[in-house]
């Protein structure tokens, strides 16, 4: 008979944790708490079905990753065009996109 990866206690920690949703630096604790890897940690919670917040990716200055098209999307409202006007804008580089964005008044 195979062993379970996780104890009753071990699930017990996480059901315990009153912190939710669950995070990155949350499963960090628990898996140094319970001798786990976070990433099994993270695993674990998902496969029990509570809630867990995805870290989202950002720049090297912290800033949070947006796509061009959303850019473009907000440069076309700013003024007050169609989306489809400004097609192959996408393809410019993102400083100029948001230089742009930022002059318009």
């Amino acid at each position: 008979m195979r062993k379970p990866n996780y104890t009753p206690e071990m699930i017990a920690v996480i059901k315990g944790t009153n912190e939710r949703p669950f995070n990155k630096a949350i499963a960090t604790d628990i898996a140094r708490r319970i001798e786990k890897s976070p990433r099994s940690v993270i695993a674990k919670i998902k496969s029990m079905g509570l809630p867990y917040a995805v870290q989202r990716p950002v720049r090297k200055d912290g800033s949070a990753i947006s796509r061009k098209i959303e850019t473009v999307a907000a440069i076309a409202k700013a003024l007050d065009m169609d989306l489809d006007d400004l097609d192959g804008l996408t393809k410019a580089p993102r400083s100029a996109l948001i230089a742009l964005l930022r002059e318009i008044p």
